[in-house]
């Protein structure tokens, strides 16, 4: 399958270097710093092309002033991709934050979550750029050939991307070295960096390279509302000058090895991966590589140091060693390597280190065991400051960030949630590098099946809670439709509709202790414990059908869109295709997918065929129809029977004469068989194959599959058959394999009807209407 021709467009104007902003000044140069094999030559990356970074970075700004970064980077771009290259293109994420007018933010309407910006601005600008050619001793400049691009859209004030022409184009396989000068300004914590007084998540935040794909050119795409990163492997060294009031509260990708103090500044070190790890052969066979550099800082840091041990997790789960062991033979070494986890965390949420350290272990322990060992010797777990929550839940190379919140326990998966995801991330894009722009479903759809699957075995079932005054209280209200909602919102004043007036009329403020003693929870809401796998599925029914899910990220039909194709919908998809293949086949398909394409950038037509290699099974019409067409499908079974009667009327016989029958007063209704009509019903443009079990009165059981091919011609299928014994149910997919089913309520036929159940249901509604009422009353008096 080709992939889609996508070559960026030169759209857009240049920009001089004669004014320049005296905030803050960033000085790069991508130069020949590389990381080096045993033998001390350069190792390219597996893909081809390679880009190795140095960054010297100063840091300034008091607690409640604006973050500025001056500094010194060098490194080297290695073009492996076939080609020969005539310009450079580059990502400057930060100025998705410099107004109010760049794609990100008309995309999100101006917005982040429920706040409109109105400032915290931010910004980045290059100010001066030279290249140096591998056979040349001189570097050039190129600034003068400085634009902004704007491959996706005609946003003038968009200046996320940019490009520089070369004098001469860069040989496939040839070194390029780059000098960029940049003056850059942190916004306020924004979507994935930022910072909010002294806590500091610092991303995104220097001009980046973009990936020049073959017979493609330069995918460098703008940085979308509704999209993240993509990146080519290399290494990293970052030298930051700081306040030394951070002097014990920084953490970064890779490793530090370098710490000297000079009066008020101290200077860090850091290296990614960290020179052990460059010199190691991974599990795969490979050189380990990064494809970002994050790093964060806090005064308010509590730092927590601890070591996962694969032989303690092992001996935990020794059923997942086995099935594992099953599913990718003996030959396939399954020990992992034991991993420093370092938790930055804040005072008042001390209490909860070790829940992240438990949670970032099932992580490295599962997707490590299914998918191979996280290859590096650190992993960095950041618990965001209070009001910097929009840098919690994001990963980035050997540091994620995560989100938590005060009283909570395990059970309601707070923070473990979070944390196994962006944990999980370190595996699904991380080390399998696809393009989040263009597919990002391939790292958040494969990381939510495996997160939900993680959280399953180690924490069980979800318990959901009702927050009053931001506490959580056990339990859900029954009556949650919006309608219902709006109705309560104007009896309680709390909301009144006024024609012609945005916003609406609030006549008294919300109380969360008044909603409790309006609400009585613990007399009106009922207790609520999900299967994270199944709750996967219901997040998916939330629009199962507006777009596929192999679609460019800012290309679906809205947010809500972009989230379920990208996270809970693959997740449905993955979690449904054992029950075509098997779960061996599965996992063994899963393994090669992510062993095979490590520290490479896949496509999804990669994901495809290096899955059907993997598991031996040819897939290839499950992923067109589940990953790139909108189709849904809901079965759906009806049942009759009743026994055979007896014959009543003339019935002729060999001899040609009728003879009537009439029923016999004494006739033995148990005695004659049953007949039996199950209908099979197919809604939706899906067809897969569906196991349905019949269970009779006698125990005795019958098994029918409905294939694939009869339900593409046609949308029914009717069995028809006699039995002594009474059909007592019909169950479709029995094994409940499928996830992908949109209504499961009709799965199922049973003989005889609960009659207990809703009436249950019936008098916790009756209940909670009754509470209102007494609320009302109370209110009139």
């Amino acid at each position: 399958m080709d992939r889609p021709t996508r070559v960026p467009k030169p759209l857009g104007g240049g920009q001089t270097g004669a004014a320049r902003l005296p905030a803050v000044l960033l000085f790069v140069v991508l130069a020949p710093f590389s990381a080096v094999t045993a033998q001390g030559t350069p190792e390219p990356a597996p893909s081809g092309n390679r880009v190795d970074y140095k960054i010297d970075a100063r840091l300034d700004g008091d607690v409640r002033e604006p973050k500025t970064v001056t500094g010194r980077v060098r490194a080297t771009w290695t073009n492996g991709s076939g080609e020969a290259v005539s310009d450079l293109w580059f990502h400057l994420y930060l100025n998705a934050f410099s107004n109010n007018r760049s794609t990100h933010l008309v995309e999100a309407r101006g917005r982040l979550g429920d706040v409109e910006l109105e400032d915290g601005f931010g910004f980045s600008r290059v100010t001066s750029a030279r290249v140096r050619y591998s056979d040349s001793r001189e570097f050039e400049d190129v600034f003068a050939t400085f634009r902004y691009r704007r491959p996706d859209d005609e946003r003038e004030d968009d200046r996320t991307v940019f490009s520089l022409d070369l004098l001469r184009p860069v040989s496939s396989g040839q070194k390029l070295e780059i000098e960029l000068e940049w003056e850059s300004r942190l916004p306020r914590v924004r979507r994935r960096t930022g910072y909010k007084d002294d806590f500091l998540l610092v991303a995104q935040w220097f001009p980046k390279l973009g990936v020049y794909e073959a017979k493609r050119g330069w995918n460098c795409h703008q940085f979308h509302s509704s999209s993240e990163f993509y990146s080519d492997y290399g290494t990293y060294e970052v030298n930051l000058n700081l306040p030394v009031r951070f002097r014990h509260c920084v953490g970064a990708s890779g490793v530090q090895d370098l710490e000297r103090v000079e009066s008020d500044r101290v200077h860090m070190r850091f290296i990614a991966p960290s020179p052990t790890d460059q010199e190691r052969v991974d599990a795969t066979g490979k050189r380990p590589l990064v494809h970002d550099f994050t790093w964060t800082a806090d005064t308010r840091f509590i730092e927590v140091r601890r070591l996962f041990r694969f032989s303690d997790w092992a001996e935990r789960f020794p059923g997942e060693i086995e099935k594992a062991k099953k599913a990718f033979g003996t030959d396939v070494g399954l020990t992992l390597r034991d991993v420093d986890v370092n938790i930055l965390i804040h005072p008042e949420r001390e209490d909860q280190a070790d829940r992240h350290f438990q949670a970032t272990c099932a992580a490295l322990f599962f997707y490590g065991l299914w998918f191979g060992e996280y290859p590096y010797e650190r992993v960095t777990v950041v618990d965001p400051a209070w009001g910097a929550g929009a840098a919690g839940g994001m990963e980035y190379p050997t540091l994620f960030t995560c989100g938590t919140r005060l009283f909570t326990t395990p059970d309601m998966y707070q923070p473990e949630s979070v944390t196994v995801h962006e944990a999980g991330h370190q595996f699904w894009y991380g080390l399998v590098g696809n393009n989040e722009f263009e597919a990002a479903w391939l790292d958040e759809g494969l990381n939510s099946y495996t997160d939900s699957e993680v959280l399953w075995r180690v924490y069980g079932p979800r318990r959901h809670t009702t927050d009053f005054a931001r506490i959580p209280i056990d339990g859900v209200p029954l009556l949650k439709a919006a309608e219902t909602n709006r109705l309560l919102d104007v009896l309680s004043m709390r909301e009144i509709p006024m024609p012609g007036m945005i916003p609406n009329l609030e006549p008294l403020p919300t109380s969360g202790f008044l909603d409790h003693w309006r609400d009585q929870p613990k007399l009106t809401y009922a207790q609520e414990w999900t299967d994270p796998r199944w709750h996967d599925r219901v997040r998916y029914l939330a629009d199962p059908d507006s777009d596929p899910v192999d679609t460019n990220a800012w290309e679906y039909a809205d947010r809500s869109s972009y989230r379920v194709n990208s996270y809970p919908r693959p997740a449905v998809v993955l979690r449904s295709l054992p029950a075509v293949i098997g779960y061996d086949s599965f996992m063994r398909g899963m393994r090669h997918f992510s062993t095979t394409w490590r520290y490479r950038h896949p496509y999804p037509e990669d994901f495809f065929a290096s899955f059907a290699q993997g598991a031996g099974v040819d897939v290839s019409w499950y992923f067109r129809e589940l990953f790139q067409s909108r189709g849904t499908v809901d079965w759906a079974v009806e049942v009759e029977q009743e026994r055979r009667p007896h014959p009543v009327g003339f019935f002729q016989r060999e001899g040609g004469d009728f003879i009537e029958e009439t029923k016999p007063e004494d006739a033995g209704e148990d005695q004659r068989p049953w007949r039996i009509a199950v209908l099979l019903r197919k809604d939706g443009e899906l067809a897969l194959p569906l196991p349905v079990r019949l269970t009779f009165e006698n125990g005795s059981t019958r098994d029918e599959i409905w294939k694939r091919e009869e339900q593409q011609e046609s949308a029914w299928r009717r069995i028809e058959l006699e039995s002594d014994s009474k059909l007592i149910s019909v169950e479709l997919d029995p094994a409940s394999g499928y996830f992908i089913d949109g209504d499961m309520s009709n799965n199922r036929w049973y003989d005889e009807s609960d009659e207990l159940s809703p009436w249950r249901w019936g008098e916790r509604v009756l209940s909670l209407a009754q509470r209102r009422l007494f609320f009302f009353q109370g209110i009139g008096g």
